[in-house]
């Protein structure tokens, strides 16, 4: 029985600014939103 070919599991190559963590991109979203709703805050 023969698989049919593929590509070997190479790692990706990292991209330094492509993608980016998920932490990063909740941290961009949720630190705005934040700061809005401190300075938004009736005082």
């Amino acid at each position: 029985m023969r698989y049919p070919r593929h590509r070997a599991a190479a790692p990706r190559p990292r991209t330094p600014r492509g993608a980016m963590s998920p932490l990063v991109f909740v941290l961009l979203i949720t630190l705005p939103a934040l700061v809005a709703v401190v300075a938004l805050r009736p005082r």
